[in-house]
C-alpha cells in the first residue's frame, strides 16, 4: 500500500533536514548566526534568520526555493575545516540534487493540501445538500416531523438578550403549526450541563471580507499580529523580526530592532514588543523609526506570552508563560507588579480589560477571574471536549472562546453564562481566536489553513471561509473599527482583508451630486482658511494629507475631507514657498529654506529627518521628487538643476540649465526623463542618468513658463505660461500638439493631470481654474471660480475625485470632480 501523501512529505522533510544537518557538521559546524551573516553580506540576496534555519534544520516545515537553496549555496562555501570559500553560482551543477529534492517534496506537500481542501470542499457539500433537505422538511432517512414552536425564556431583558450568546431558535413550519386555538407546546430546553452545537451550514450572508494585500516578507511563520488604533499600521512577528505595514498601499519595512512576538499597540499608537534575545524585557518601540523608544520594561520572571492594553490610563497587563499576570504603568516604565497567578494545573491563558476597567483573566478551564475586584468572575460549566488548543477573551471581557483540536468553538457569557454556543465547520484543530473589538463578531483559525467568521449572538457563519492561505493559520487580528483584517499564517504571509461595503439606499442628495458630476460641473465644498496667502499645494500619495506653503514661511497641514489641521504649521527658520512635494511612497515631505537648504520631513509630524545643503548659488524655486522615490531634483533662481539621492548624495549638477530663474520641474512616469522650465520661456527636457544630460530644447511660450506636468501614461507634457496659455507638448520629439489651450486672462501659474489623464486642471493670475479635455484640446464646463484673488496652486486627490485649488487670498477650496 502506497504512503498516503502527508506520511511521504514529513518522512521525505525529514530525510532532507537529516542531509542537510550532515553537510552543516562536514563544513565545518558554522553557527546559525554565521550563516546568516554570510547570506546576508553575498550574492544570495537572501535573509536567514535563526528561527528559519532552526525550522529547516529540525525539518519543521518546507521554506520556500530561494531560501532553501540560498542556505544550501552558503553551506557549500565552506571548506572542510569551516574557512569562508567563494559562494557556488545558482547554477552550480552541485545544486541540482538539492533543488530536485525540494520540488518533490513541494509536489507531495500540494498533494497534501490539495486533499485537504477537497475533504473540506466535500464536507461542506455534505452540509450544504443535508441543509437543503431540512429546508424542504426531509432528513436522510425520510420525511422530517413538524417542528414545535419556539417559547423564548422572559428572564432576561431585551439588552441582555442581545448581547448573551444563545443557540438560534428554530423557525416553525408554517405548513404544520398547531391547530387555530390550540395552546403551543413549550419546546424542551437543553441540558444545561451541555452546549448547545450550531454547525457551519450555508453562510448566512454574502463574504463580509474581501482579500486587499498579500504582504510578503517574512522568512518564518507569522506567529502574532497588531494593528494601530488608527488603523494605519499593522505590526506583525515572525522569528525575530517584526514589520511594520502600511494598510493602505500594503508597503512594509523591517524594524531595525530585533523584536518579536507578542505584539500591542498602545493608545496614544507606540507598539509594545518583547526582545528577541531575551522574551522577558518589554521595549516600546516607535512605529516611525522601529527603534526602541524609552528604557525597556524588566522584572518579567519567564516569558511574556501576551500583551493587552487598557482603553485608556498608560496601563498593560502582560502574561508570563507561567500564567503570572502583571500590571505594568507605561507611563513612567514602572516595573510589572504581580497581581495574580494561575498557579498550579490551571494557569491563565487569556487577559482582557472590560468596559468598567476591570481586569479579567481566563483559564483553559474556562474559569474565568476578575483580577482587580478579587474572586472568580463567572464558571462556565467545563463539557467533555478535553483541553482548549486556544482561547480569548473578547475586548470588553463578556465573552469567551475555546477553541478544540476536533475543530469545534465554543463561545460562553464570560460571567457564568450556562448555555454556550458550539461552532462547527474546521477541517483541522482550531489554532487561533480573535474578538472584533464590539465582540460581535469571532474569527477563528486553524490547522485546515482557513479562517471562519462567526456571530457571536447567533452563533451563525458570517460568509464563506477565507481560505487564501497554504498553511496552519497562527493568528487573526481587527483593526479597532472592524474594517480591516489580517490572518497569518505558517506559509509566511500576512493577509489583510477589508470589510465589503454594505448595499445601501443612495441619499436623495447624492443622487442630485452624482448628477452634477455627470454633466462635468464640479460641486464646491467649503473652503479652509489659512490666514495667509498659499504658494504650492499637494496631497500625500494615500490621499490622508493635503499640505500648502504660505508666504509667511510656514508649511501647513490639514485633513481634506474634515478640514481640521493636523498639527502646528511646520516651521524651522525661514521656510520658502516655492517647494513642495510628497514623495512616492508617502514617507517624506519636502521643502526648502532660506538658506538653500532641502529638509526631508516626517509628514505625520513634521520633524526633520534629513537635511540636503545644495549648494545653490540662489534661493530654491522648485524640486520634485522620481517616481521611484530614489531621486530629487532641485531647480533655482541661479539658473541651474542639481540631482540629488534622497539619502544625501548630490550626483551633479546642470551648469546653467536655463537663462533665468528655473521654476518648473517634472520627471516623466518611466523617471528615464524630465523637464525644466524657466522665467527665459524655455523647456527643456533632460535624461536622468547618474547625472543630467540635455537632451532637447522646445519653444513656444512668450515669457515664464511656470510649471510643467507630464500625462499619467506619459505621452502628454501640460505647460503653463506667463503668456495666459497652456501648451501641450509630444515628449519623444519635444514638438507642439496642436494649438493652445487659452481661456484665462492673464498668467497661468500651475497645471496638474488627474490621476486617470481624463483631465487637466489650470491655474491663473485671472484667479480662475479651469478644466481641459487634453486629448480634445478643449475646455471642460466653465471656469471654477472661488477665489478673490490669483490661483498659485492646483492639485488632484490620489483616487480623482477631489480638486484643491490654493489663492493668493489665503483660501484652500476643496472642489468634488468624481467619481463618488
Amino acid at each position: 500500500m502506497e504512503p498516503q501523501p502527508r506520511a511521504a512529505f514529513e518522512e521525505g522533510l525529514a530525510a532532507l533536514a537529516g542531509d542537510l544537518t550532515r553537510l552543516r557538521i562536514e563544513r565545518g559546524m558554522p553557527s546559525y548566526r554565521d550563516l546568516g551573516a554570510r547570506a546576508a553580506g553575498s550574492m544570495t540576496q537572501i535573509r536567514l534568520a535563526v528561527a528559519t534555519q532552526s525550522d529547516i534544520f529540525n525539518g519543521k516545515r518546507l521554506v520556500r526555493l530561494d531560501t532553501f537553496m540560498a542556505l544550501v549555496r552558503v553551506l557549500l562555501s565552506y571548506d572542510e575545516y569551516g574557512r569562508p570559500t567563494a559562494v557556488p553560482s545558482h547554477t552550480a551543477p552541485e545544486l541540482d540534487a538539492w533543488r530536485r529534492r525540494w520540488r518533490e517534496l513541494a509536489a507531495l506537500q500540494s498533494s497534501g493540501h490539495s486533499r485537504a481542501r477537497a475533504a473540506r470542499a466535500a464536507q461542506s457539500a455534505t452540509e450544504g445538500a443535508e441543509a437543503v433537505r431540512e429546508a424542504l422538511g426531509e432528513s436522510a432517512t425520510g420525511p422530517r416531523a413538524p417542528a414545535e414552536p419556539h417559547q423564548p425564556a422572559d428572564s432576561l431583558g431585551p439588552a441582555d438578550r442581545a448581547r448573551t450568546p444563545r443557540h438560534p431558535e428554530p423557525a416553525a413550519d408554517p405548513t404544520a403549526g398547531p391547530a387555530p386555538g390550540a395552546a403551543p407546546e413549550p419546546t424542551a430546553r437543553p441540558d444545561p450541563d451541555q452546549p448547545a452545537e450550531q454547525p457551519a451550514g450555508p453562510p448566512t450572508r454574502p463574504a463580509p471580507y474581501a482579500l486587499r494585500h498579500r504582504l510578503v516578507g517574512h522568512l518564518a511563520p507569522v506567529r502574532d499580529l497588531a494593528f494601530s488604533p488608527d488603523g494605519r499600521l499593522l505590526a506583525s512577528a515572525g522569528g525575530d523580526t517584526v514589520q511594520l505595514w502600511d494598510t493602505t498601499t500594503g508597503i512594509g519595512a523591517i524594524t531595525p530592532f530585533t523584536a518579536t512576538h507578542p505584539l500591542a499597540f498602545t493608545p496614544e499608537g507606540r507598539l509594545l514588543a518583547t526582545d528577541s534575545r531575551d522574551p522577558s524585557v518589554l521595549h516600546r518601540i516607535d512605529p516611525s523609526t522601529g527603534r526602541p523608544d524609552g528604557p525597556p520594561l524588566t522584572g518579567h520572571a519567564s516569558p511574556i506570552t501576551s500583551i493587552t492594553c487598557a482603553p485608556a490610563g498608560g496601563m498593560a497587563a502582560t502574561l508570563e508563560l507561567g500564567g503570572t499576570v502583571r500590571l505594568c504603568d507605561l507611563s513612567v516604565a514602572r516595573l510589572p507588579v504581580v497581581v495574580t497567578h494561575g498557579g498550579g494545573t490551571d494557569p491563565i491563558d487569556a487577559v482582557a480589560f472590560a468596559r468598567d476597567g476591570r481586569l479579567l483573566a481566563a483559564a483553559r478551564s474556562s474559569r474565568v477571574w476578575d483580577l482587580l475586584g478579587g474572586g472568580l468572575a463567572g464558571a462556565p460549566r467545563a463539557t467533555a471536549a478535553g483541553i482548549p488548543e486556544a482561547i480569548a477573551l473578547s475586548p470588553d471581557g463578556l465573552l469567551l472562546a475555546l477553541g478544540y483540536r476536533d475543530g469545534r468553538t465554543s463561545v460562553y457569557e464570560a460571567a457564568g453564562g450556562r448555555d454556550a454556543l458550539t461552532l462547527r465547520g474546521h477541517a483541522g484543530p482550531v489554532c487561533t481566536l480573535a474578538f472584533s473589538a464590539d465582540g460581535r463578531l469571532l474569527a477563528t483559525g486553524s490547522d485546515d489553513a482557513t479562517v471562519r467568521l462567526w456571530d457571536t449572538t447567533t452563533g451563525l457563519s458570517v460568509g464563506p471561509p477565507l481560505s487564501d492561505h497554504a498553511a496552519r493559520v497562527e493568528d487573526i487580528a481587527f483593526s479597532a473599527t472592524g474594517r480591516l483584517l489580517a490572518t497569518s499564517s505558517s506559509d509566511e504571509t500576512v493577509l489583510l482583508y477589508e470589510r465589503a461595503a454594505t448595499p445601501r439606499t443612495t441619499p436623495l442628495a447624492a443622487k442630485a451630486l452624482a448628477a452634477a458630476l455627470g454633466e462635468r460641473q464640479p460641486v464646491r465644498l467649503p473652503p479652509v482658511q489659512a490666514g495667509a496667502a498659499l504658494v504650492r499645494v499637494a496631497f500625500s500619495p494615500d490621499g490622508r494629507l493635503v499640505a500648502a506653503t504660505t508666504s509667511a514661511g510656514s508649511v501647513q497641514v490639514w485633513d481634506p475631507v474634515t478640514r481640521l489641521p493636523i498639527g502646528p504649521p511646520l516651521v524651522g527658520g525661514t521656510v520658502l514657498p516655492w517647494c513642495l512635494a510628497f514623495s512616492p511612497d508617502g514617507r517624506l515631505l519636502a521643502t526648502a529654506s532660506g538658506d538653500r537648504t532641502v529638509h526631508l520631513r516626517d509628514p505625520a509630524t513634521g520633524a526633520v529627518l534629513r537635511e540636503l545643503r545644495t549648494g545653490h548659488r540662489g534661493p530654491l524655486k522648485r524640486l520634485a521628487f522620481s517616481p521611484d522615490g530614489q531621486l530629487l531634483v532641485t531647480g533655482s533662481a541661479d539658473w541651474t538643476l542639481a540631482l540629488w539621492k534622497t539619502s544625501g548624495k548630490r550626483l551633479g549638477e546642470s551648469p546653467e540649465a536655463h537663462v533665468n530663474e528655473v521654476v518648473g520641474i517634472a520627471f516623466a512616469p518611466d523617471g528615464r526623463r524630465l523637464v525644466s522650465s524657466g522665467a527665459d520661456g524655455r523647456v527643456q527636457w533632460w535624461a536622468v542618468g547618474p547625472r543630467l544630460r540635455f537632451d532637447g530644447l522646445s519653444l513656444g511660450h512668450q515669457g515664464t513658463v511656470w510649471s510643467a506636468a507630464f500625462s499619467p501614461d506619459g505621452t502628454v507634457l501640460a505647460t503653463a505660461g506667463a503668456d495666459a496659455t497652456v501648451r501641450l507638448w509630444e515628449p519623444n520629439g519635444g514638438g507642439q500638439i496642436g494649438e493652445p489651450l487659452t481661456g484665462h486672462s492673464s498668467a497661468v501659474y500651475e497645471v496638474a493631470f488627474s490621476p486617470d489623464g481624463h483631465l487637466l486642471a489650470s491655474a491663473g493670475e485671472d484667479g480662475r481654474v479651469r478644466l481641459w479635455d487634453p486629448s480634445a484640446g478643449r475646455p471642460v464646463g466653465g471656469p471654477l471660480e472661488g477665489h478673490a484673488e490669483a490661483v498659485n496652486a492646483v492639485a488632484f486627490s490620489p483616487d480623482g475625485s477631489l480638486l484643491v485649488t490654493a489663492g493668493r487670498d489665503g483660501t484652500l477650496n476643496r472642489w468634488i470632480i468624481g467619481p463618488l
